[in-house]
């Protein structure tokens, strides 16, 4: 058998793996039922704002096209009689407009911590209902306000009292979690129905989807024996198609399909009265849900349907061109596999495995890249990423065929010619390449230990990377260029591996699998002969600091019961700091200030400015900004790092 002929055999091998692979991904689910084709959402929430358009801006004076309206309501009265709309203020148009597509509507009026907007909200809603009673089936005041803490009971109360004085015909409802109305059980007197909020994904014990409508069932019967004088409709239900999986509760358009068909099943035949969530997909939620929170919708951002009630559905409806990028990416092979004259082929298993591994990985996680990168920062990393798990692959292939490898890079060689301490070598590139591969898995690990909430699971990336260092470790002196900066390193994957363990559980496969790859990565670190000087009292000055940031938001800045005191009294001292605090959170001034300090930290060298680097990183990690904070934090650790490693060397 002639090399050409061996060749082009491993390659047809290689495209029907592949081809087989990517089918099998996008093959529907077996267990999805048919609903009848006429068949209609009771209701269904509508916020009118395309793919780059947002709710925040409306205050900015910002108003949904009335054009798109138009369209998005002559689509949906195909698939529901009733929109649930969110805010009054800049939608005003969309009674009228409902009403032409004989839609019905639940009328909200946004409550928020500004008094001045919530007031606003609520005058316009009241005015839009008189308006339109004969349209408006109930008019809802709030939605998820004490979940978000944005107000207090009694505030929220008063709201309610003043919509029923105005609307004394109407039925007055306010929305929340579940939870909610039994944490806060003087709000239901209040109301004319109790309106509920029941999403398995965002439970703090998250469901699977096939134990996910015994769940609402089940939450919905309790809260009819809690709350049994008042009228119980489920105001808010579905299920996303894209994000990260929390325990055993995974997204996808397959898992979408079965719940929404299984619930508007189970809800017809129980005569349940129900708002389902939601219309098109709303990629401004990102911002503050994650990845997650731009895909619940039955129709994408681009008004396109995802076949979520009726008909095929794909996890991977793209997956012709996964296929085509997989193969294409798995022909760099051929650079080397071209040029050997003769082979017996025994490695030829190992070559296919690398080649095929390698390029799903890259593709798979290119794709997961782009559902849910929404700002430059995200794409650039995304970029970053991918290129730093390229160039190892690309090494790793190299040495399987060719058994040639360069992985001679050291964290403090880089640091030396960066802050001009020692002129740049022949191994700088590959300084570099080690320390970004390093520093990639550090950002990845510290954001799911510190806020991982929101933050996806990105495997591909960290398995060529764990696989890469493994195969280098075994087969070459790795360990003896690990230094302080890569022992310590290792310590940090390893505390953050546990921590995403315990907080995800074993239940979540994705959880699961990442932290078996960042143990072996951090494994590799941490074999080293150098000792860990001076670095256990930086790390106890860490802690110190950490533990009186957590202190000051969970004392000050979410504690519930500083709502109502400062509802009542919101000049007091500590009512105002927490209204700085908030800002300040809420606008990432830390975030935004910390990116230039680490940038200074690592061009200076100096120990000081990275220890800054590191603590504001902290604080943005302990209060809801993780990636940019876990950033922060390994540029500073950087330098730390780099001057821990001279005066451990001294």
């Amino acid at each position: 058998m002639n090399h050409t002929f061996k060749m082009i055999l491993f390659y047809s091998v290689m495209f029907i793996s592949l081809g087989l692979f990517w089918f099998l991904m996008a093959k529907p689910s077996s267990d999805l039922i048919t609903l009848e084709p006429n068949v209609k959402l009771q209701c269904l929430s509508y916020a009118p704002f395309g793919k780059d358009d947002s709710p925040m801006d409306i205050p900015k004076g910002f108003r949904p096209s009335r054009e798109q309206m138009e369209k998005d309501l002559a689509k949906l009265s195909q698939i529901t009689s009733c929109i649930r709309s969110y805010s009054s203020v800049g939608l005003e148009e969309l009674p009228e407009i409902a009403r032409k597509y004989g839609l019905k509507m639940w009328l909200g009026a946004w409550v928020s911590p500004d008094a001045k907007l919530t007031k606003k909200e609520i005058d316009t809603m009241i005015a839009l209902a008189k308006e339109n009673k004969d349209i408006i089936e109930t008019v809802v005041v709030g939605n998820e306000a004490l979940l978000r803490r944005d107000v207090s009971a009694a505030q929220l109360v008063g709201y309610i009292e003043e919509v029923k004085r105005a609307l004394p015909d109407m039925v007055v409802t306010y929305a929340d979690v579940w939870e909610f109305w039994n944490k806060h059980p003087e709000v239901a007197p209040s109301v004319d129905r109790v309106t509920i909020h029941i999403l398995p994904y965002w439970e703090d014990k998250p469901i699977s989807v096939d134990k996910a409508l015994l769940h609402v069932k089940n939450i919905r019967d309790e809260m009819i024996k809690k709350i049994p004088d008042k009228e119980i409709v489920i105001g808010e239900t579905g299920w996303p198609s894209e994000g990260r999986m929390r325990e055993g509760s995974y997204p996808s358009a397959v898992n979408q399909a079965i719940f929404t068909r299984g619930f508007v099943k189970m809800a017809e035949e129980g005569g349940w009265k129900y708002n389902f969530i939601e219309a098109f997909d709303q990629p401004w939620k990102r911002m503050s849900e994650g990845a997650v929170g731009g895909f619940w919708g039955l129709f994408d951002a681009d008004r396109a349907d995802k076949h979520i009630l009726h008909g095929f559905v794909s996890n991977f409806p793209n997956a012709l061109w996964l296929f085509i990028s997989s193969f294409a990416l798995s022909l760099v092979g051929l650079i080397w596999l071209w040029g050997i004259p003769t082979c017996s082929c025994k490695k030829a298993p190992y070559w296919f495995a690398a080649l095929f591994g390698g390029s799903v990985a890259l593709t798979w996680q290119a794709n997961a890249y782009w559902i849910v990168s929404r700002n430059n920062l995200e794409y650039a990393w995304a970029i970053l990423c991918l290129s730093v798990a390229f160039v190892l692959w690309f090494k790793l292939v190299r040495f399987l065929i060719t058994e040639e490898l360069e992985m001679r890079g050291s964290m403090a060689r880089f640091l030396d010619v960066i802050t001009l301490s020692a002129p740049k070598t022949e191994t700088f590139w590959e300084d570099v390449l080690h320390l970004l591969s390093v520093s990639v898995v550090l950002v990845m690990a510290l954001s799911l230990a510190f806020d991982g909430r929101y933050l996806n699971f990105e495997l591909g990336t960290l398995g060529i990377i764990a696989t890469v260092y493994a195969v280098v470790y075994v087969s070459t002196e790795r360990q003896e260029l690990n230094g302080l900066m890569e022992k310590t390193s290792g310590l940090i994957l390893f505390v953050s591996a546990l921590a995403v363990l315990l907080h995800e559980s074993a239940r979540n496969d994705f959880a699961l699998n990442w932290v078996i790859m960042v143990i072996v990565l951090g494994s590799t670190l941490w074999m080293s002969p150098s000792k860990l000087c001076g670095i256990f009292k930086t790390l106890l000055i860490l802690v110190i600091v950490a533990l009186a940031f957590v202190l000051l938001k969970e004392g000050v800045y979410v504690k519930e019961s500083w709502v109502a005191v400062c509802a009542a009294d919101p000049s007091l001292a500590i009512c105002q700091f927490r209204t700085i605090l908030g800002k300040v959170i809420y606008l990432n001034y830390v975030g935004l200030s910390g990116i230039v300090v680490a940038i200074f930290s690592v061009l200076s060298g100096s120990y000081i400015l990275g220890m800054l680097a590191i603590i504001m990183g902290l604080f943005c990690l302990l209060t809801f900004n993780g990636f940019l904070g876990a950033i922060i934090a390994v540029l500073g650790w950087w330098t730390v790092g780099y001057r821990l490693s001279e005066k451990c060397s001294l």
